[in-house]
């Protein structure tokens, strides 16, 4: 049996070097960033742990030269996110597509690219890693990621937060659903919300010193792994109001509506106030004000029955609703 561990030590400099590609020997058969950084992780128990994560204090060199670069992009996001990027998008996975012509009366969806403002951060839970505060990345294609629960985790609350009652509110459990031991007859534990990933197209590392209280200065600076500011993205929701089949129809209209809104002033408010990612207490995870489409200029609404209306800016989001429930004075 093959191991990669044992044909690609890392227990010097050297071995270092060979394994980034900086070495008048490299291994040149490591064509794959990822795997680079996965064999560095053997240096976690060795005396070259520092020079794995950071390389040489002046000229640079070790896993911080894979995602790091001053100047220009880095070797993960040529090597790894972009190719996988394509890979995704031929194999029709991402960005999502949906068709709602087989879908209950009153399903929509959502879907715009942004550009994040703030770098993001969501924590991975692979033990095995080089550093200890890698980003989460997809299992098979490792590019960074929001995964569809950390978005509904977070829209929900942003949206409770802003009722008085907080999460006890009929709206609340509509969308997003009740916890199984939480359901009550006639409400469904499963929510009208449909999430979707959403993989970012560039990884960096950015570093935080947290500052003694008593002596304001830097204690031990900490390496994060983040998707940067100016990363992309896109966001796609599908709202599903499964429940509303053989309802009465204007009621159902009134609830739908109901629903919508506020689901269009909870994306202004995540992407823009509350922000999406880990540390978002420090300002991580918020986005830019502007958006694109998919496949155009704005981002798109589309609602079954109703037609679509499109918006360039995360403001108009609400507005482009209104104006396809046909709310608007």
């Amino acid at each position: 049996m093959y191991d990669l561990y044992v044909a690609y030590p890392c227990e010097t400099q050297d071995d270092v070097r060979r394994i980034i590609g900086e070495h008048k020997q490299p291994y040149r058969e490591l064509e794959w960033p990822y795997t680079r950084v996965t064999l560095l992780a053997q240096a976690l128990v060795e005396e070259v742990k520092e020079f794995a994560r950071s390389g040489h204090p002046r000229y640079g060199g070790g896993y911080k030269w894979v995602v790091h670069r001053r100047k220009g992009d880095n070797p993960y996001n040529q090597g790894v996110i972009r190719p996988g990027l394509r890979q995704l998008e031929h194999l029709k996975i991402y960005p999502p597509q949906i068709d709602l012509k087989s879908l209950p009366p009153h399903s929509a969806f959502i879907q715009f690219r942004f550009t994040l403002a703030r770098p993001f951060r969501s924590n991975d839970d692979d033990s095995f890693y080089i550093h200890e505060n890698p980003v989460l990345k997809d299992v098979v294609f490792k590019i960074p990621m929001m995964r569809p629960s950390g978005w509904k985790g977070i829209l929900r609350s942003v949206m409770a937060g802003q009722f008085e009652e907080g999460e006890n509110v009929p709206i609340i459990a509509r969308l997003f659903g009740l916890a199984r031991d939480e359901a009550e007859e006639g409400l469904s534990n499963l929510g009208r919300l449909r999430f979707y990933p959403t993989f970012f197209d560039r990884i960096d590392l950015d570093i935080i010193n947290p500052h003694s209280r008593s002596t304001k200065a830097g204690t031990v600076p900490i390496p994060l792994e983040t998707v940067p500011a100016g990363a992309g993205g896109v966001f796609t929701l599908l709202y599903l109001p499964f429940d509303l089949v053989g309802q009465d129809p204007e009621q159902a209209r009134i609830q739908a509506t109901e629903d919508l809104q506020a689901i269009g002033q909870g994306i202004l408010m995540m992407m823009r106030v509350y922000g999406f990612s880990a540390k978002r207490s420090r300002g991580y995870g918020l986005a830019h004000l502007q958006v694109k489409g998919v496949d155009g200029e704005k981002g798109t609404v589309v609602m079954k029955g109703r037609g679509m209306q499109t918006f360039g800016t995360l403001t108009e989001l609400p507005d482009a609703l209104e104006l396809l429930l046909g709310t608007t004075s």
